[in-house]
C-alpha cells in the first residue's frame, strides 16, 4: 500500500545517510537519491537536510516520517490479524485498501471479535485513490476484492453497491502550514470569518449538501469551494500550498506532511462503513451477515 519512495523515505531518515540507506535496500546511493529528489519534488516541499555530516529531517519531513510509520503499523497490525486468522481451509475476503482507505475499521472488528470471524481468513488487495469517483469508490470492487473499508456518504455509490454502515467520522479541518491558523488547536466560527473552505463535489452526499446549506445561510461570511471530485493525495498536495482550509475526517489526519488536522466547533459527521457488490458471492454474504450481528450486540 506505501510507494517504494516513501519506505525509501523512511529508511534514509532512519539511517541518517544516502549511503547508509542503500546499502540496506541494496540499491545504489545514486538511486536513493533519485527516489528521495522525486519525492520532494511530486510534494513540493523539502524533507531532508543535506550536509558534509550526513541527513536530517526538515519540520515537514518529521510530520511525514510520523504520519507514513503510523500507516505501516496499521498494516503491519492488519496483516498480524490475517496471519493469525487465515487458514487454508477458511473462506477468504479480499480488502481493498489504499492510503486514504486502508481498512482500518475492520481491522478494529478482527481485534475484537477473532472467535465470530474465525471461518474466514482476509488478504489486502493495494487500489489507487485515484480510481475514486463520484460513481465508484473502485470498479475492482466485486473482482479484484471483495470490498472497500471507507467514507461511504456518497449517493452515486448506493446506485451500484450495497453498503454496511459501521460508525461516523467527525469533519475536521486541515489548515496549510503557512497559513495564520495554523497555531490553533481547535476552530470557532469567529475563526472562520473570511475564510476559504473547500469542500468535497456538490450534491454527491446528503451530509455534506446539509453542510453547506447551513454553512450559507447561517455564516454567509465564510467563502465555500467545491472540488470536482472526491479526495486523493493530489487534492491534499494542492491545498497544503495554499491560503484555503480542506474539509477533512479524522481518519485522514495524518495524510499530508504540511497540514494540520483540527476540531471544529460543529457537530458535522459523516458515515463510513464496507462497500460490497450488489451481487456478492455466497461468502461475503456470509461474513456481512457476521459483521451485522457483531454490530448489533
Amino acid at each position: 500500500m506505501i510507494v517504494q519512495m516513501y519506505l525509501t523515505f523512511l529508511k534514509v531518515a532512519d539511517s541518517g545517510s544516502f549511503s547508509k540507506a542503500s546499502k540496506i535496500l541494496f540499491i545504489s546511493p545514486v538511486s536513493v537519491m533519485k527516489q528521495m529528489n522525486t519525492l520532494e519534488n511530486q510534494l513540493g516541499i523539502r524533507l531532508l537536510n543535506r550536509n558534509p555530516r550526513g541527513i536530517n529531517l526538515t519540520p515537514a519531513g518529521e510530520r511525514l516520517y510520523t504520519g507514513v510509520s503510523k500507516i505501516i503499523q496499521d498494516s503491519t497490525d492488519m496483516l498480524e490479524q490475517v496471519q493469525q486468522i487465515g487458514q487454508i481451509e477458511k473462506s477468504e475476503i479480499k480488502v481493498g485498501a489504499s492510503i486514504m482507505r486502508p481498512g482500518t475499521p475492520l481491522m478494529d472488528i478482527w481485534k475484537t471479535h477473532k472467535s465470530a470471524l474465525n471461518a474466514y481468513k482476509f488478504n489486502l488487495v493495494s487500489f489507487s485513490d485515484d480510481d475514486v469517483t463520484l460513481e465508484s469508490p473502485s470498479t475492482k470492487i466485486g473482482t479484484s476484492f471483495d470490498c472497500i473499508v471507507g467514507p461511504c456518504d456518497s449517493d452515486g455509490w448506493y446506485n451500484h453497491y450495497n453498503v454496511l454502515k459501521l460508525g461516523m467520522d467527525s469533519f475536521r479541518l486541515a489548515i496549510p502550514e503557512n497559513h495564520p491558523l495554523f497555531t490553533k488547536d481547535k476552530l470557532t466560527f469567529a475563526d472562520l470569518r473570511g475564510q476559504t473552505l473547500v469542500l468535497p463535489p456538490k450534491s454527491q452526499s446528503p451530509v455534506l449538501d446539509k453542510m453547506t446549506s447551513d454553512l450559507e445561510e447561517k455564516h454567509p461570511e465564510i467563502n465555500i469551494i467545491h472540488t470536482l471530485n472526491f479526495y486523493n493525495a493530489n487534492v491534499f498536495n494542492r491545498y497544503a500550498n495554499s491560503q484555503d482550509l480542506l474539509l477533512t475526517r479524522d481518519s485522514w489526519k495524518d495524510i499530508h506532511p504540511l497540514m494540520k488536522t483540527v476540531k471544529v466547533d460543529w457537530d458535522y459527521a459523516s458515515p463510513y462503513g464496507i462497500i460490497y457488490s450488489k451481487s456478492p458471492s455466497k461468502k461475503m454474504e456470509s461474513f456481512i451477515q457476521v459483521i451485522k450481528n457483531i454490530e448489533s450486540k
